[in-house]
């Protein structure tokens, strides 16, 4: 027997008439620039996902719920799989529970309420009702079946219904609902169903037809990475994906101009769409570096990271823990983007609501303050530059526990002038057009650090020809000697003489110019106690430093990031700071005397009419799925080097002013005196 709540047991299915709401009118944003794009400065978006039964929910407290938790902007299912307005199209499966207008009449209310409506649409799947009558629209599985999951029909992409019924579904729509955005969810092939089960190549006569057209070739039955032919076919996928988002771009520019378009592909969308649904946090500052990492690769488009409610498919009723709910959002506007949670359901049927008091906390927050979110540029004292590597990951670790600001970086396209010193991971595959651009950078002045090797074409690094490599082997270790100590000033690194080495080593050269500094250990003796010790240290240089022009290299040939990533041990962030600030002599903009628990990011207003430092607190976590409330931390002093003189120190959160002292070298400082979950530290410039 299949139970229904009791609040949702008796649900109506019959359809009303077609009503038309007349558009809204025209809105300015929120800074009152009406040609300023709304879009464009973050918004709060709230994403209720709706189902077939939400049809009956009240319209009245959905939206007394929306305008409570403090939403901007609603994305809201208009068509696809389900609509969610009295359609006119045979092939546009109308809400069995529909009464009336319900898309038409939420945006009218919306509108009138001064919120905004992005439509929700996905045409991954149609009815089995309409798969029966149109088998030519369906993807066939490797096994030759269609995949029918709980009566939606998977659709074949380059079949009659995704390449032409869409832009029908799509003009309808336009033409009856005064959207202000529009989304289209699950684009491109889909060989998975929602169980994770794979069902291979579209094997459909369409899709055959289509690659042999295009490429020349019979489309491969199995999909392997090996096959030239599969490799072909993955271009095509990306290709005809390309083509047919391009075509309801313009499809969508011609009928409706100035719609914002979010979409998971940032070509040509307005915002950019994300998620994180995974019920825990894999790494502290995941949504952090996703931003970051989203502004690098597409500073002109907002993104729209979902805080996603639910664990997953199976479980779309239980929500995540409310702290990884606060922190995805938390961390997602201190980088200027938009908040954005997403649930199933409508909030007045949500049956795990833990998170909802957090999310209002963060929306509530966020519209308070809206102004000091606007306009932003990271304060970064380091560029580091993107990978996706283990010594990435381990210097993002380490300049973020230690509070030294940074923000990604691009040896290609960014402007390397820009940052004070530069991060390189992995930088032993460097190519030859990056040492190029690497030296030009030091030359000018720049702090560069290399982690992960020595490219034998960088000429800062102040490395001979020639290298000898020593691959990983148990039982290495890097010395650290008094006179490193001396040049590093980390003083953590007094009570070490040793880190551990558990990767490869590249044994190099300074040139007469250059300093080595630490020394390698080669492998010693271990096994009992009575054998573990070592009977010799090497000349090769654990880290060679070599001013160059204006500037000035701190190169590791080995990888000190990676080690920091996979085991934490103090001993490896203490060499990557003691090279950046003792080696490198790096000035430091920011100083946060807090715990490494404490995440500390710097933004200053692009008008210069303030900067702050956001603060999160991380304490709450316990092991890889174990999410509690923070606790408190207390006293935490902020040292600042600002852009302008600095009239005043407000804390946003705490919603008081905090005294403001001056230091004989310019700098500022203050003390926030108690972090609970979050707090922006604003400092605003006198006029």
């Amino acid at each position: 027997m299949r139970w229904i709540p009791v609040a949702l047991a008796a649900l109506p299915a019959c359809a009303g008439p077609a009503t038309k709401p007349a558009p809204a009118p025209a809105r300015p944003d929120a800074t009152g620039a009406p040609d300023t794009p709304w879009w464009r400065h973050p918004q709060r978006l709230l994403q209720t996902n709706l189902r077939e039964i939400d049809a009956t929910m009240d319209v009245d407290l959905y939206l007394r719920e929306v305008k409570a938790i403090g939403a901007s902007v609603v994305l809201f299912n208009v068509g696809g799989i389900v609509a969610n307005y009295p359609t006119d199209l045979p092939f546009h499966h109308r809400n069995p529970h529909l009464t009336g207008d319900l898309a038409g009449t939420v945006l009218a209310r919306l509108h009138a309420a001064g919120l905004r409506m992005i439509g929700r649409f996905d045409f991954s799947k149609v009815n089995e009702a309409i798969a029966a009558r149109h088998p030519d629209w369906l993807y066939v599985g490797e096994n030759g079946e269609t995949v029918n999951y709980n009566g939606q029909v998977h659709t074949c992409f380059n079949g009659l219904y995704q390449q032409e019924r869409l832009f029908d579904i799509l003009g309808e729509a336009l033409d009856r609902l005064p959207l202000d955005g529009i989304f289209f969810n699950m684009p491109g092939y889909q060989r998975s169903d929602y169980s994770g089960v794979y069902h291979g190549i579209c094997q459909s006569e369409a899709c055959r037809r289509r690659f042999k057209m295009e490429t020349g070739l019979d489309l491969p039955k199995r999909h392997d990475p090996k096959d030239p032919v599969c490799r072909r076919y993955d271009r095509f996928c990306a290709e005809t994906t390309d083509a047919l988002y391009a075509r309801i771009q313009a499809f969508v520019r011609a009928r409706r101009p100035g719609l914002a378009i979010l979409n998971y592909k940032a070509a040509g969308s307005d915002i950019v769409r994300a998620e994180s649904n995974r019920p825990w946090i894999q790494w502290s500052y995941e949504d952090t570096e996703k931003a970051m990492r989203h502004r690098l690769e597409h500073p002109e488009q907002p993104l729209a990271n979902a805080a996603v409610h639910f664990i997953h498919y199976p479980q779309r009723h239980a929500g995540v823990s409310s702290v990884v709910t606060a922190r995805r959002l938390q961390q997602a506007m201190l980088q200027g983007q938009w908040l954005d949670f997403y649930c199933i359901g409508p909030l007045q049927r949500l049956e795990d609501r833990l998170s909802i008091g957090v999310v209002r906390d963060a929306f509530a927050f966020h519209a308070r303050h809206e102004a000091f979110f606007r306009d932003l540029q990271p304060r970064a004292d380091v560029g580091l530059v993107h990978s996706r590597t283990d010594g990435y990951r381990g210097l993002f670790d380490a300049l973020s526990e230690h509070h030294v600001t940074f923000d990604l970086a691009s040896i290609g396209p960014s402007d390397l002038s820009a940052f004070p010193a530069l991060a390189v991971p992995d930088a032993g595959r460097l190519d030859a057009a990056s040492c190029r651009k690497l030296d030009a950078y030091v030359e000018g002045g720049g702090r560069l650090l290399l982690d992960g090797g020595i490219p034998e074409g960088l000429k800062a690094a102040g490395v001979k020809p020639g290298r000898t490599p020593h691959a990983r082997s148990p039982g290495s270790y890097v010395r650290i000697r008094p006179e490193d100590r001396r040049m590093l000033r980390q003083p953590g690194l007094a009570a070490l003489d040793l880190v551990f080495l558990d990767g490869d080593f590249a044994e190099v050269e300074p040139t007469d110019n250059a300093q080595g500094l630490l020394r390698h250990i080669p492998p010693a003796m271990f096994g009992p106690p009575e054998k573990c010790y070592y009977t010799a240290v090497s000349d090769a240089p654990g880290l060679v430093v070599n001013r160059h022009g204006k500037g000035a290299c701190a190169a590791f040939p080995w990888d000190v990031g990676g080690h920091y990533a996979r085991q934490k041990h103090a001993g490896h962030a203490l060499l990557i700071l003691g090279a950046l600030e003792g080696a490198l002599g790096l000035p430091r903009t920011m100083e946060v005397d807090a715990s490494p628990l404490v995440e500390a990011r710097h933004m200053a207003h692009a008008g210069g009419r303030f900067e702050w430092v956001g603060l999160i607190n991380l304490t709450g976590q316990k092991d890889p799925a174990g999410f509690f409330e923070p606790v408190p931390v207390r006293d935490i002093a902020i040292r600042l080097r600002p852009r302008r003189d600095v009239a005043s120190v407000r804390l946003l959160k705490a919603g008081m002013d905090i005294p403001l002292s001056r230091m004989d070298d310019g700098r500022i400082g203050c003390t926030v005196p108690k972090l609970g979950t979050y707090e922006v530290v604003v400092f605003t410039y006198k006029s």
